[in-house]
C-alpha cells in the first residue's frame, strides 16, 4: 500500500516580504568597511555611556573608533552609522556575556 504525502491545508509558517538576508552589494559593502577599519576596535555589541550616565547600547558593531577631534564612530553590520559628539559620551565598552549563558545561545 503506497500514501502520499500532502502539505497540510491552512496558513504556511513561511515569511513573508522583507528578507533578513544580507544582498550581495550589502555583504560587499560590510566587508570593505571590516577592512578599512580592521585596527578599529573588536566586532561585537557595545555599550555607549553618556555623560549624563545614561547607557546606549549598540548591537552588531563591526568598527568602533575615536576620531581625533574626540568624536566616537561606530558603524554595525547592517551599515548603520553612529556618530558621538566629543563631548557628548563618557564611555564605550563591548558587551560581556551574562554568568551562567553561553555567547549565541
Amino acid at each position: 500500500m503506497e500514501v502520499q504525502l500532502m502539505k497540510r491545508p491552512g496558513e504556511t509558517t513561511k515569511r513573508s516580504g522583507e528578507t533578513t538576508k544580507r544582498s550581495g552589494e550589502t555583504t560587499k559593502r560590510i566587508e570593505e568597511l571590516r577592512k578599512a577599519y580592521s585596527n578599529s576596535g573588536a566586532d561585537g555589541d557595545y555599550t555607549v555611556t553618556l555623560s549624563d550616565g545614561e547607557p546606549i547600547p549598540i548591537q552588531g558593531a563591526i568598527t568602533i573608533k575615536v576620531l581625533d577631534h574626540g568624536e566616537l564612530n561606530l558603524v554595525t553590520d547592517t551599515g548603520r552609522w553612529y556618530l558621538f559628539a566629543a563631548n557628548s559620551w563618557r564611555t564605550a565598552f563591548p558587551n560581556q556575556p551574562e554568568p551562567g549563558k553561553s555567547v549565541g545561545g
